[in-house]
């Protein structure tokens, strides 16, 4: 620290170990020189300033920041003047338990920044909550503030670990490069062995002992008197130990690097003794007693298991949660989040809904205007919480003709720990509060906030005293957005009603908070798919709430639609009715069969795909006597393929799939369609191109609704004398739309 600079001062210890005392009779004894001091607070409780201004509580910035914009706010209105002209600040902070304090501190110090509060000062004085807990509170040892960083201590053990802790927070800045640590204050308490501890800490970690302060009733008799003991009468012991420090800050101390110790070396040097070695920490599944690793499972094994066939997918769980919640049509949505983060997740909702209706006519009613309200977070709630906002957007929600409210977390709310948990107290038997803590990325990914939505609606809201009752189904863990949604959701329901069975709940398709309470009415399931996730599901309800669920998912052409039918009427012991829909369907089949054989008869199909089960478009294929080529899969799910039950396709079907050798077998089987999920392997050629939908039309006529498209790309590149490459050449009047 050189002579005449301007010297920024900041002053760490544990709590309550007297930092404002220090500070406070420091910036006292240095503007009794002449100097301009300014001391700035920097602990919530904000008190650092209280003696200097003769016991007068001041505004604090963050106070003034609830009612007035850091950029318009004016610097005199928390700035206030103590004892000789010592400028005085107080940082504050929220009330204890709610908000973020580390936040208030940067809130704080942009404030001072833009408003240049610290020009008119020679020297200021941070004096900063007890221990680097976060990096809000460490602001002040950044290189930008701090030009010297005193350590107050007594020779407690925890004060000196807390001392240890700053000058790892200071590492952490400086790494070995900047010598900052101005050295030890000691502040003494009378404990055993006190002086042999903070003399062998200030050896080890090569820092000097730059003020040694006596415990002495003068402290005591200058806070009842509201002043710093550099005011009062007499105690010139105690005066002299400030104005020598002072002395030294003007006339230039020398600096030095931060070198904390290992806590095993700190417990060695306090406490003068070998560190005790840590028992050796068992397995957590490993049974003590036995040795033997447990079978047992946790019973929220639906929320917490990580299904290792599954792999790691983008997007956070604030996103996936709310892109699930919005299904319960009429639920409200709270975002307790920042605006930003509300705007993309409505955006990654409502994009796809308003494309497919205005641009192809497909409508997906829930993504089209969802009820997604946000509590606009901003830096007043990240400081001081949110829950205020929120329970009262809550309360406005639960105003409104709405069968539930859900709620759900961001990051910023789960960061400074608002409790949304607590808002279940304002629901009432017609419309609960669906507590959904995500906290953004905290709780996992996209699909993991997918997983913990329909948990907690589900145990929300699903009465298990409902007794099975008529013929009724569930349908379970549809797609979320997904073109084929709605069309599948109709074929199904149509297929049902043909045998005089109603689909009761969606979960989590399009449905009702009554719907869901009423779900363990149904006493039959059917999963759409059995996906990793749509399983783990499957297996959670089963447990939970007894739930029976059909062998079979959705089926996928005639023969697995067939199959589906018999599984679904035998259930309901209404079998008789199914030759009937089976006459009915099959005309359909044979009559569209007909209609496009002509155009596909003897053409040749090569598949690749990350599709496993292919058996409804093979058997159509089959029908129309088209020739399958050859197939290739890409084992996108890490799952054991099932791709044909028929031997002859099993023959030419292969999991080895790249770029190279697509384009080997092109060249080599010369196809006139290739069917694909990823264009972007082929290269130009003559055939022309189509994609499977990672959802397919579900039904007796899946693989007639595919080769429709086929007689379509076939008769253009036919009547254009060119290659079409797929039916994205449908979309050209949308590129021009929007590029051209």
């Amino acid at each position: 620290m050189k002579k005449d600079q301007k010297i920024e001062i900041a002053v760490y210890g544990k709590g309550g170990i007297g930092k404002s005392t220090m500070s406070a009779n420091l910036s006292t004894a240095l503007a009794m020189t002449g100097r301009k001091v300014l001391q700035i607070g920097c602990d919530p409780k904000h008190d650092s300033t209280r003696m200097i201004m003769h016991g007068k509580e001041i505004q604090t910035v963050l106070d003034y920041l609830k009612e007035h914009d850091k950029n318009t706010g004016k610097l005199e209105e928390i700035l206030f003047t103590g004892a000789f002209g010592i400028g005085c600040v107080e940082a504050g902070g929220p009330k204890p338990g709610v908000g973020c304090a580390g936040r208030g501190i940067i809130s704080a110090f942009e404030f001072l920044d833009i408003h240049h509060a610290k020009e008119a000062y020679d020297l200021v004085v941070y004096d900063v909550l007890g221990d680097v807990v976060c990096g809000g509170f460490a602001v002040p040892v950044r290189r930008e503030y701090a030009d010297a960083i005193f350590l107050v201590t007594s020779g407690e053990y925890m004060a000196l670990y807390a001392a240890n802790n700053i000058l790892r927070g200071i590492r952490n800045y400086d790494n070995d490069t900047y010598k900052r640590v101005a050295g030890i204050i000691y502040n003494q308490r009378k404990v055993a062995d006190e002086d042999g501890r903070v003399n062998r800490f200030a050896e080890a970690v090569g820092l000097p002992i730059v003020a040694k302060v006596p415990r002495s009733n003068a402290f005591a008799f200058a806070e009842e008197a509201k002043k710093t003991v550099m005011e009062m009468e007499g105690f010139p012991e105690e005066k002299q130990i400030f104005t020598d420090l002072a002395n030294k800050i003007y006339d230039g101390m020398p600096l030095y690097k931060a070198k904390p110790l290992s806590d095993d070396e700190l417990e060695k040097v306090v406490l003068n003794i070998e560190p005790i070695k840590p028992l050796e920490v068992l397995n957590d599944t490993e049974d003590n007693s036995t040795g033997k690793v447990s079978e047992t499972l946790e019973d929220d094994t639906f929320e917490k298991t990580v299904s290792a066939k599954r792999p790691p997918l983008y997007g956070c769980a604030f996103n996936g949660a709310a892109t699930a919640a919005i299904h319960l049509t009429d639920a409200m949505v709270i975002a307790h989040s920042p605006r930003a983060c509300a705007f993309y997740t409505w955006q990654n909702i409502s994009s796809p809904g308003r494309k497919n209706l205005f641009n192809r006519g497909i409508l997906m009613p829930s993504a089209i205007s969802p009820n997604f309200a946000c509590t606009d977070m901003g830096q007043t709630e990240a400081v001081f919480g949110g829950m205020e906002k929120l329970s009262q957007t809550v309360k406005e929600a639960m105003k409104k003709d709405v069968g539930a409210v859900v709620v759900i977390s961001s990051c910023v709310s789960g960061i400074i720990g608002d409790d949304i948990q607590s808002l279940e107290e304002l629901e009432t038997d017609e419309t609960p509060v669906i507590i959904i803590d995500a906290d953004g990325v905290m709780a996992g990914d996209y699909m993991a906030g997918i997983r913990l939505c329909m948990r907690r609606i589900a145990e929300k809201l699903i009465d298990p005293t409902v007794p099975p009752q008529g013929r009724m189904v569930n349908l379970i863990n549809e797609t979320g957005f997904s073109n084929n949604n709605e069309v599948n959701y109709q074929i199904i329901k149509s297929l049902l009603e043909a045998m005089n069975i109603k689909i009761n709940a969606r979960f989590l398709g399009d449905t009702t908070s009554s719907e869901m309470r009423n779900f363990c009415a149904a006493p039959l399931n059917i999963l759409a798919s059995d996906s990793p996730d749509g399983l783990e599901l499957k297996t959670w309800l089963q447990e939970k709430y007894g739930s029976r669920f059909t062998k079979s998912c959705l089926p996928i052409g005639f023969q697995e639609t067939k199959n589906w039918l018999y599984e679904i009427a035998g259930e309901f012991e209404c079998t008789e009715l199914v030759p009937k829909i089976l006459a009915k369907e099959e005309e359909k089949y044979k009559a569209r069969l007909e209609k496009i054989r002509p155009f596909l008869k003897g053409k040749k199909i090569l598949i690749t795909t990350i599709n496993s089960s292919l058996d409804w478009l093979l058997d159509t294929a089959d029908d129309l006597e088209m020739e399958v080529v050859w197939i290739g899969v890409l084992n996108y799910l890490h799952m054991p393929l099932h791709i044909s039950n028929h031997e002859k396709f099993q023959g030419i079907a292969s999991e080895e799939v790249s770029s190279v050798i697509i384009q080997d077998k092109i060249k080599e089987t010369k196809p006139d369609i290739v069917v694909t999920n990823y264009t972007s392997l082929l290269e130009e050629g003559d055939y022309v191109t189509d994609t499977l939908f990672m959802t397919q039309v579900v039904g007796f006529q899946s693989g007639i609704h595919v080769m429709e498209r086929w007689v379509d790309l076939l008769g253009k590149k036919d009547s254009q004398k060119k290659d079409m490459k797929g039916d994205w050449q449908n979309d050209k009047w949308l590129f021009e739309k929007y590029f051209g």
